[in-house]
């Protein structure tokens, strides 16, 4: 049985083109409301009247109405009180909901998979959504202005600029969807307008979008067209961008578990309760610029920016070594609504793609850094090479194992963010000897280290140990001079799969509030001096300093036995001591 999401997509099917834009202009104006045919005609002639679109102007509603109704999209739900004759009528799927969007990804994903590697059937998704919504938003951009600016070229080039470039100024070639799908040499036409968005778009780190042409090339054309004749069904301007942002975000993470792995191609993505923490812990300013060096498929980057109260006032800034995870971290981005985004290939442990960048925004420093980076990764060649002359390195005279970049992000971390940096570290990071400790040593020194949180293992799909989150602060609050907040999250949470478990939401409402008033909770969380830490050779570990303290265990039994035989004892002893003042009282009377 099909459920709710999934029938009205098989519904779309049955419309005609004419009727399916014309139900979408229903949905967004109607949503849950009860309306009659009256009210419909009414709306399509007052918005014609407003804008002079065509798409507006209907001769016969009532066969609309009855094309809807015959489908089951729309129902009837009674008669006019006033007047019998006229049928009220309300939608059968009132809201614009992602979850439809994201089984129909996970259909298509599913179905792709059969003929194309993982990774190429997930670019081509990914890509395949994103260039469908972006041309819709395009295409209402061009809608909305049409009437006032009636040069053509004119009206695409400001589609391109609130949008995305896909009109071809110098080849007066428009590149969007309907465009496109709807020629003779499908496959060609389509890689050919890939490439050329590519093109026309690398200043927003589209780069890697030209990589598609290739799968395109690859793939059936049966297949493809199936492709489109799904995607075509929807016309996604109509849905938020917060909402085709999270559906884009929820597909990477359902193809991710499915996996197993959290690097494929070089890419890496933040498990989603990580997102939520990070972003919640982070408390962005308006108008600050955040940076991630480590951005993968930017998840962690948009969220955080999506977290904050005006995200259309931050800068975001993202690095990352791997051309594709740029682009889904830029496409991540642009359909977020996020336009605010720059972004660059390059090995930030190398510190000149950070500083180049930042040099660009006439900064040194990004008010905020956000990263999870690949753990126990070897360094590059390059990177080893520049040895102490890392511009970043907080401690020069001990360098970590180039086996190992951890500390090398955490110091990155603190040296580029002017105020706060929350960074992911495995366990064996906090108490790992030698150079790493010396370093933890200088950190503490500085006094720059808020908190140490420890969470549950198994949170990750990809790996059961226990991930960390350290909270740098340059703007440190005086209760925590000398002293680090740890926090050793080991209960509430829940099973999501065999293999797998989330924090419940009070659970991360309590770590937040927890972080924020700097409270100290039995067995949950202890604010712990740096001589303490000192005297423990620097181990960072939550749980060295925070743990339940055992109460002793009762044997009740045993406890009721021992009591049953004092009692019996001393019942004893009184009747013996009554028996014997009897005698004694006896023996006077003589």
């Amino acid at each position: 049985m099909k459920n709710k999401q999934t029938s009205e997509f098989s519904l779309l099917k049955k419309l005609p083109p004419w009727a399916r834009r014309r139900y979408f202009l229903i949905k967004l104006e109607f949503g849950k409301k009860q309306f009659t045919i009256k009210d419909l005609e009414n709306f399509f002639e007052e918005k014609f009247k407003q804008t002079g679109n065509e798409e507006f102007l209907i001769k016969n509603v009532g066969e609309l109405v009855a094309i809807l109704s015959n489908t089951g999209l729309i129902k009837e739900i009674g008669s006019d009180p006033y007047d019998s004759r006229r049928k009220i009528y309300q939608l059968a799927f009132p809201e614009f909901e992602s979850e439809n969007l994201n089984e129909i990804l996970i259909f298509l994903y599913d179905h792709l998979r059969i003929s194309l590697e993982l990774d190429y059937a997930e670019i081509l998704l990914l890509s395949m959504l994103f260039y469908k919504t972006m041309s819709d938003r395009f295409s209402a951009i061009v809608d909305k202005y049409k009437t006032s600016v009636t040069d053509r070229r004119k009206l695409y080039s400001i589609a391109n600029e609130q949008v995305l470039k896909l009109y071809d100024p110098e080849s007066n070639e428009l590149l969007v969807w309907d465009s496109v799908v709807s020629s003779q040499d499908l496959k060609a036409q389509l890689s050919h307008a890939f490439e050329r968005i590519a093109e026309l778009n690398l200043d927003k780190g589209l780069n890697a979008l030209a990589k598609v042409s290739r799968i395109i090339m690859q793939l059936d054309q049966q297949k493809l067209a199936q492709i489109i004749e799904i995607l075509s069904l929807y016309d996604l301007s109509f849905y938020s961008p917060d909402e085709i942002g999270r559906l884009y975000r929820e597909f990477l993470d359902n193809v991710s578990i499915a996996k197993g792995s959290n690097k494929y191609r070089g890419t890496f993505l933040t498990p989603k309760i990580l997102r939520t923490l990070i972003s919640s812990l982070l408390h962005v300013q308006n108008g600050s610029v955040i940076l991630d060096p480590a951005v993968g498929t930017g998840s962690l980057l948009v969220e955080t920016a999506l977290h904050s109260s005006s995200s259309e006032t931050l800068s975001l800034i993202g690095v990352d070594l791997n051309g594709w995870a740029v682009t889904l971290a830029a496409m991540n981005a642009l359909i977020s609504g996020i336009s605010n985004c720059t972004l660059k290939i390059g090995d930030s442990l190398i510190g000149d793609p950070i500083e180049e960048i930042l040099e660009n925004f006439g900064l040194t420093k990004a008010d905020y850094v956000v990263v999870d980076p690949p753990w126990n990764v070897v360094v590059s060649g390059e990177v080893a090479a520049k040895g102490r002359n890392l511009p970043y390195l907080l401690d020069r005279d001990n360098l970590p194992s180039w086996r190992s970049a951890d500390w090398l992000w955490v110091q990155l971390a603190a040296f580029y963010s002017k105020r706060k940096a929350v960074i992911t570290l495995p366990p064996g990071a906090l108490s790992r000897p030698g150079a790493e400790r010396e370093i933890r040593k200088t950190l503490l020194s500085m006094d720059i280290l808020e908190a140490v949180i420890q969470l549950p293992p198994k949170l990750m799909p990809w790996v059961s140990i226990s991930p960390v989150v350290l909270i740098i602060n340059k703007e440190k609050d005086e209760s925590l001079h000398r002293k680090v907040l740890m926090i050793n999250v080991t209960e509430g949470i829940e099973e999501i799969g065999r293999r797998l478990i989330q924090l419940k939401q009070e659970t991360i409402d309590k770590i937040v509030s927890t972080y924020t008033s700097h409270k100290e909770i039995e067995g949950f969380s202890r604010i712990v001096s740096l001589d303490e830490i000192a005297d423990n050779d620097y181990n960072l570990s939550p749980q060295l300093y925070v743990f339940k303290r055992e109460s002793p265990k009762i044997n009740v039994e045993e406890v009721l036995s021992t009591l049953k035989g004092i009692l019996q004892k001393e019942e004893k002893l009184t009747k013996d001591a009554i028996t014997l003042a009897e005698k004694i009282l006896e023996a006077e009377n003589k």
